[in-house]
C-alpha cells in the first residue's frame, strides 16, 4: 500500500480538521483551544495521529535515540546555576531552590529531511493551526538548524525538574508511550508578568498549589503549552521505553537564529566544526 502523501493524512482529521480553518469543527476546536491555553496554560489534542502514524513516528523516532545529546544539570526554576544564586532572597525561597535534570537531545540537523516529522513540522496547515490557536499571527517555524524541531529523550530513570520555559509558547508531539512515569506536571498560570508570586511557585513545589495538573505522555498526542507563565516538569520514566517527544519550535520574529556558542553547549562539541563552515547561517 502507498504510503500517504501529506501530513494532512497522518492526523485524524475526523477529530482534527486542522487542515481546513474555514471548516466550523475546526473553529470550535480552535476556540476550545484557546479556552484551555487560556484556563489551564495548555491544550491537548490526544489521538492527534492516526494509528499507522503514530507506528512510524516511533519506529523513526527510536532510530534516531543513539544520536541523543546528553545532559545533566542543576538549576533552579528560573534557571539560573547554584553559581548565581541570589542570596537576597532567605533560604528556601524557590529563587534558591535547585533541582537536578537528566535528559537527553537531538538537535535538528539529525533530523532526516523524509522522516514525517520534519515534514509534519515544515507543513504550513499545522503552522496556521497552531498561529490560531496561540492567537500570534503571523507566526513563524525558527530557522535555527539545531534548535527548530528537536527531540527530548528521557531514558528509564530522566527527569526534567520545575522550571519555567525562556519562551512564551511551546508545541509538543509526543512520540512513545513510556511504561511507566514521565507524566508532565504543570502549575498553571502560577505566575503572570506583574507579579512573581512565590508563594504559589512554593506550593507547586510541596505539590499544593491549587492548579496543579498532571498530564501522561501518550504517543500521538499533541500540547500547545505556554510554559513561561507555568512552573512544570516531568516526572521520572520507568520501564524500559524511553521518553520521546518532539519539541516543535515557532517564533513571532522570522528568520530567528540561536548564538553559536549557546548551540555547542546545548548539542556538543560536534557543533562547533558545523557552525565554523557557515552551516546555520541562513
Amino acid at each position: 500500500m502507498a504510503e500517504p502523501a501529506t501530513p494532512a493524512a497522518w492526523i485524524d482529521l475526523e477529530r482534527y480538521p486542522v487542515h481546513d480553518l474555514t471548516d466550523p469543527r475546526t473553529r470550535a476546536l480552535i476556540a476550545r483551544c484557546r479556552a484551555e491555553l487560556d484556563s489551564q496554560a495548555f491544550a491537548v489534542l490526544h489521538d492527534f495521529l492516526t494509528p499507522g502514524a503514530v507506528a512510524r513516528f516511533w519506529q523513526e523516532a527510536m532510530a534516531l535515540h543513539d544520536r541523543t545529546a546528553r545532559r545533566e544539570v542543576v538549576r533552579s526554576a528560573y534557571l539560573d546555576t547554584p553559581d548565581q544564586e541570589d542570596t537576597s532572597f532567605p533560604e528556601g525561597h524557590p529563587r534558591r531552590q535547585f533541582f537536578r535534570t537528566w535528559w537527553g537531545v537531538v538537535a535538528d540537523d539529525l533530523i532526516p529531511d523524509d522522516h514525517w516529522l520534519r515534514q509534519l513540522y515544515q507543513w504550513d496547515g499545522l503552522t496556521a493551526f497552531v498561529a490560531e490557536a496561540l492567537q500570534v499571527r503571523p507566526l513563524y517555524r525558527h530557522a535555527d538548524r539545531f534548535q527548530a524541531l528537536n527531540i527530548n529523550v528521557l531514558n528509564p530513570g530522566d527527569e526534567q525538574a520545575w522550571h519555567f520555559d525562556d519562551m512564551d509558547f511551546v508545541v509538543l508531539l509526543y512520540l512513545t508511550t513510556p511504561e511507566g512515569g514521565g507524566d508532565l506536571e504543570c502549575a498553571s498560570l502560577v505566575r503572570s508578568d506583574d507579579d512573581p508570586n512565590y508563594d504559589g511557585v512554593a506550593c507547586a513545589f510541596e505539590g499544593t498549589y491549587e492548579r496543579l495538573h498532571r498530564r501522561s505522555a501518550r504517543a500521538g498526542t499533541l500540547t500547545i503549552m505556554r510554559g513561561h507563565h507555568s512552573v512544570h516538569r516531568v516526572l521520572p520514566v520507568e520501564g524500559s521505553v524511553p521518553r520521546l517527544t518532539a519539541v516543535l519550535a515557532y517564533d513571532r520574529i522570522p528568520d530567528k537564529r540561536e548564538r553559536d556558542d549557546l548551540n555547542i553547549q546545548m548539542y556538543g562539541e560536534r557543533v562547533r566544526a558545523k557552525v565554523a563552515t557557515g552551516f546555520n547561517r541562513g
